[in-house]
Formats: C-alpha cells, structure tokens, sequence
C-alpha cells in the first residue's frame, strides 16, 4: 500500500466511525423519545382508569334512579 491508498483508508474509517456515532446518536434519542412515550401513555392510562370508576359510578346510579 502506498500512502495514498493508506490516506483514503483512513478517510473512509474516519466517515465510518462518524456514521456510528451519529446513529448511535439518533438511536439514543428514539430511544428517549420511546421512553418519554411510554411514561406518558403510562400516565394516561392511570388517570383514565381514576376517573373511569367515577365516572361508572355515576351512570350505573343514573341508571338505577
């Protein structure tokens, strides 16, 4: 190999190394943005199921009245 072809196996290495860690980058971010959605829907749930049983409470005695 001559330094030419060492040099351009260098760039193509380096260009390698700086793709994984811009996917490396773009996976932890989809990955916070998974978590973030997970909590979220997580809490949604929680607060739907709070007010479900109220709000069932309510109907089953509208309904028995």
């Amino acid at each position: 190999m001559n330094i030419a072809q060492v040099r351009e196996h260098l760039h193509r290495l380096i260009d390698e190394v700086d793709d994984i860690y811009v996917l490396n980058g773009l996976y932890r971010n989809l990955q916070s943005d998974k978590r973030q959605r997970e909590e979220y829907e997580q809490a949604q749930r929680e607060k739907a199921q709070k007010e479900k049983p109220a709000d069932g409470r309510s109907k089953s005695l509208r309904k028995g009245h």
